[in-house]
């Protein structure tokens, strides 16, 4: 797979997207690509947010750079009403295509994190999911202030992403990017890593209050399989209610 993988430096977040999808058909729903640890880091982070929240069924779900429709999948499949947005129109057309062979309604739309409502999105949400986006959007700032726009009062946010320590770096870049070479090099960029005290201000600024964070890793039997720690040096997973 590592010969197929395109090199990502120095492209819009976007386009790095977009590029993936291109040199690697298929790449969102693959058993063994690059994104084929998504599926197993889903199935912990839905039983997260199914037990924070209280289950999905017939609650309006926003799933922010849905990508290839991973999470928006499985919310749909436990009775939400969920909308997909995200800029890369590859990804959503894979999506799309997905979701239809597996008779499921979601509404994906083409969009960006920062300006929600330019991709038409009324109302309000009962929840917002922002996993693995957080750090490739181009303004952490208004990507927060956009979700709190959409997020009804009492609503909550599930957010997933990754921490900008040594241990991040090594484990996310390096070793992934560079030396496994399990994911494209260039695919994260490591100033977009976000602490965990900076996402709990920003979140605040906006009417969202913290609930709780995990950290995630990998279970030490060489299944794949992801636990949650209290260590949230990596990939760390949370929630948060607006209040306001």
């Amino acid at each position: 797979m590592s010969d197929q993988l395109p090199r990502l430096g120095g492209l819009a977040e976007s386009e790095k997207y977009e590029r993936l999808v291109e040199r690697v058909p298929g790449v969102w729903w693959s058993a063994s690509g690059p994104f084929a640890g998504l599926h197993e880091l889903n199935v912990t982070r839905v039983e997260y947010f199914r037990e924070v929240f209280g289950g999905f069924g017939g609650k309006r779900v926003l799933d922010v750079g849905c990508g290839g429709g991973i999470l928006a999948e499985t919310l749909a499949a436990e009775g939400a009403v969920v909308t997909g947005i995200d800029p890369s129109e590859k990804s959503l057309a894979e999506a799309r295509e997905h979701a239809k062979r597996a008779g499921l309604a979601i509404d994906y739309r083409r969009g960006t994190a920062e300006d929600l409502s330019g991709a038409g999105l009324e109302g309000t949400f009962d929840l917002v999911f922002a996993v693995d986006v957080l750090e490739h959007v181009d303004d952490l700032e208004r990507t927060i202030a956009a979700i709190a726009r959409v997020l009804a009062p009492g609503g909550g946010l599930g957010f997933l992403t990754h921490n900008r320590t040594i241990a991040g770096f090594l484990q996310l870049i390096w070793e992934e990017e560079y030396v496994q070479h399990t994911m494209p090099e260039g695919f994260h960029d490591f100033r977009r890593f976000i602490i965990p005290e900076e996402l709990t201000e920003k979140l605040a600024r906006n009417g969202m209050v913290l609930q709780e964070m995990k950290g995630v890793a990998r279970a030490g039997d060489g299944s794949g399989r992801r636990v949650l720690t209290d260590d949230l040096s990596v990939t760390y997973l949370g929630w948060a209610l607006r209040t306001r």
